[in-house]
């Protein structure tokens, strides 16, 4: 962790619930600059413009002879999402070139069974935003003014520009799962790996600060999740939901009994093996590197030049770190238009291999690539639909799913329950491949096995 401004190596360890239970919502230093921060937008409100102060001096963002004079407005953010946000807008003593009176903050979420689940997000986001801010850092992003987290309490501030969405030449925000309302949706997902290749490609050549190191450790950012209670009987409720209740949604092939056999089987070894893919994945550096592990369209902002050329911004880092590329790709490929999803992930792959090869001379091999990406979707998709969808498909009745046309049913694209749709659909699509995630699984796990036995045999 980061105290002080003093590197130590590896990220913080975390606590465990009952710890957590104790301490979430205590006041506390940061772990990076020291300053006591609030941990919600009404305390934000509180702290006042006295706190904005301190922390934009500190993180070097005003000059130590300005100051923020005023709190001018603070308004949450009312969409739900993984954090709790608001708009900021503040008045400073005196202007500095760029700087901005309208910003962003954003802090963990309140509900604490939702906020343990995600305590591995916030060191990740505000450690990679305060980097963003060193030259020559490869992607932009969101003008940096302040952020901490603090290890003891899990609590994390973030406070950035903000991004002026539907501002000329600024495109308006995108959603997740809606790529079917996104023109030339293809040269958007081209923006997102070539920034996520940059990224990769700029830490192995060492062009990133030289304490990242320190900071984001070796693997300590791969996809992982608790097992799963029950999962037989979750993936059992699932399979009926999507081949009885709502078949009509899905691929042809999810009406097929046998299909659905094959994909249980397949989902309940990954699951089990799960440990010994995350390993298998993160066992080669070639195949890992500072990631971004959620570029979706929606994590990023888009803009024309005067050329018509579209440019790309990164935001929302939680979790960020170094990890396996192949769950970073994963985690880019979860909702795409299920009709475009195959031939959108074979030239995902093949765009990654290239850009990486022209910024950092490292050439992966395209067949090990795609084996390390169908297994990552353990880690990164399957594990989350198997574990929560039975329940989030449970807000219609059956008798509602059957009145529904298609995915396009105003009453799943209001409540953006399409999101989930396309995201199971494109699982199922997996299996239609002549190499599925069940089978990537397997080719693990016995390169894994046969490894381990030759060392077993060469140490006698």
């Amino acid at each position: 962790m980061t105290v002080h401004g003093a590197i130590t190596a590896g990220e913080p360890l975390l606590p465990d619930r009952q710890t957590f239970d104790r301490l979430h919502l205590t006041i506390a230093p940061g772990d990076h600059y020291g300053l006591e921060f609030p941990i919600s937008v009404p305390m934000l409100e509180d702290f006042g413009p006295a706190f904005l102060t301190r922390a934009f001096r500190a993180s070097g963002a005003i000059a130590a002879d300005n100051e923020v004079t005023a709190i001018v407005s603070l308004q949450p953010i009312s969409v739900q999402g993984a954090s709790e946000r608001a708009l900021l807008t503040v008045d400073y003593a005196r202007d500095e070139p760029g700087l901005h009176r309208e910003l962003f903050v954003k802090f963990p979420p309140l509900e604490p069974n939702f906020k343990f689940g995600l305590i591995r997000m916030g060191y990740g986001e505000v450690a990679m935003q305060r980097l963003s801010g060193s030259d020559g850092f490869p992607v932009k992003t969101a003008k940096y003014y302040f952020g901490d987290h603090c290890a003891k309490t899990t609590n994390f501030i973030l406070i950035t520009e903000r991004i002026p969405f539907g501002v000329a030449p600024v495109s308006p925000a995108l959603r997740k799962g809606y790529d079917h309302m996104i023109a030339g949706v293809e040269g958007h997902y081209e923006l997102l790996v070539r920034a996520l290749a940059r990224l990769v490609g700029a830490h192995k050549r060492g062009a990133m600060p030289p304490e990242v190191d320190g900071i984001f450790p070796y693997a300590g950012a791969a996809r992982d999740f608790e097992p799963i209670d029950d999962a037989a009987g979750k993936i059992d409720r699932l399979i009926e939901f999507i081949s009885q209740t709502a078949p009509h949604l899905f691929i042809a092939e999810a009406s097929d009994p046998a299909f659905m056999a094959r994909w249980r089987e397949d989902l309940l070894y990954g699951l089990e093996h799960k440990d010994v893919v995350i390993a298998y994945l993160h066992g080669d550096a070639d195949y890992t590197g500072i990631c971004h592990p959620n570029l979706n369209v929606d994590n990023a902002w888009y803009w024309r030049e005067p050329s018509g050329d579209l440019q790309i911004g990164l935001l929302d880092w939680g979790g960020a770190g170094h990890m396996s590329v192949a769950q970073a790709l994963s985690g880019m490929l979860m909702m795409p238009e299920p009709e475009k999803y195959q031939g959108l992930v074979d030239f995902v792959l093949s765009t990654f291999r290239e850009e990486l090869a022209a910024q950092c001379g490292v050439t992966l091999d395209a067949e090990e690539l795609r084996l390390q990406f169908k297994a990552s979707t353990f880690s990164t998709a399957i594990c989350t639909i198997v574990e929560f969808f039975g329940d989030v498909f449970a807000v219609h009745t059956p008798e509602t799913y059957a009145s529904m046309k298609d995915r396009f049913d105003p009453r799943l694209l209001d409540s953006g329950l399409i999101a989930a749709i396309i995201w199971v659909d494109n699982i199922l699509r997996e299996w239609t491949d002549d190499l599925t995630p069940g089978d990537a699984c397997r080719e693990i796990v016995a390169r894994s096995a046969s490894h381990a036995k030759a060392m077993v045999a060469a140490n006698g």
